[in-house]
């Protein structure tokens, strides 16, 4: 009752502006794995996901309501604002809810399900609403570079949000993954990338094959300056790093297969070198062509 009163008068909770005034706590890869290994405590998580997660929420949606009022009343822009304002109401029923309580936890590990799948279809939601913003106003510079500003915050803030909700998932709600027993939740300790890479090159060749009837093979090189002769492995998410791959695969792939459509030739290659070095990892994704 309360979300829908909210949603008719399209006005900002209180609660916003309080939580907004907060920022997004900064965590790192090694911080999950240290709470996900000796000391994962789902009473722990509750506590903080609780606060944590509405404060995220509040910083977006205050960011959503300083786009061009042209943007926010788009269709799609609306239907993501209802989203972000739906899931917001839903966690701050745990605002001063007892962890000791097994009901309490078991609740939020639902709600906090419910909210991921809610928010499944945010990336082409929000870029359809882009797009009819641009059909009916046209394409300003200046107001296209904030708005490619804010998607850039946006997205990447909706990368953290989901981390949060999936560690909290996986660790307590039983979502363990026979096939990957040593992940700490999504994140993969001793990542193979090699073997990312190649996974997300057959799903991308698959897709390319039944569009276009044919695809260019993959050749990939690693090297290994941080350990020379290991397998090149690192600390990461498997799922993040297959999805960049997989995206750079498809746009690879119809680069080269369009370049080359009515021609003979066998199709190039896409060379793909995979470098660790002692910081960074670094992966490089070239479609070669035939002149």
């Amino acid at each position: 009752m309360r979300l829908c009163r909210y949603l008719l008068k399209n006005t900002i909770p209180n609660q916003i502006e309080y939580y907004s005034k907060f920022s997004p706590s900064p965590l790192s890869i090694k911080q999950f794995l240290d709470f996900g290994r000796n000391n994962a405590c789902e009473k722990t998580s509750y506590l903080f996901l609780r606060k944590e997660l509405p404060v995220r929420l509040a910083n977006t949606l205050k960011e959503v309501n300083l786009l061009p009022e042209s943007l926010v009343q788009r269709p799609s822009v609306k239907l993501v604002r209802s989203w972000y304002m739906q899931s917001f109401l839903e966690l701050l029923e745990y605002e001063n809810k007892s962890p000791e309580d097994p009901d309490v936890l078991y609740d939020f590990l639902k709600v906090l399900i419910e909210v991921r799948n809610r928010h499944n279809d945010v990336v082409p939601t929000m870029a359809q609403g882009v797009i009819e913003y641009k059909e009916k106003y046209g394409f300003d510079p200046f107001v296209s570079s904030n708005i490619q500003y804010f998607l850039d915050r946006f997205y990447t803030s909706r990368i953290s949000f989901r981390m949060l909700i999936n560690q909290h998932t996986l660790l307590f709600g039983g979502d363990i993954n026979p096939a990957h027993p040593k992940h700490i939740g999504s994140i993969d300790p001793s990542c193979n990338v090699p073997e990312v890479v190649k996974d997300a090159y057959e799903t991308a060749k698959m897709l390319c094959e039944q569009y276009y009837l044919s695809a260019p093979e993959l050749k990939i090189e690693e090297f290994n300056a941080k350990a020379p002769g290991r397998p090149l492995q690192v600390v990461y998410v498997p799922s993040h790093l297959f999805h960049m791959l997989f995206e750079l695969f498809k746009n690879s792939m119809r680069a080269t297969v369009e370049q080359h459509e009515g021609k003979t030739e066998i199709l190039p290659p896409i060379k793909t070198l995979v470098t660790l070095g002692k910081e960074d990892l670094s992966i490089k994704v070239n479609s070669l062509q035939i002149v």
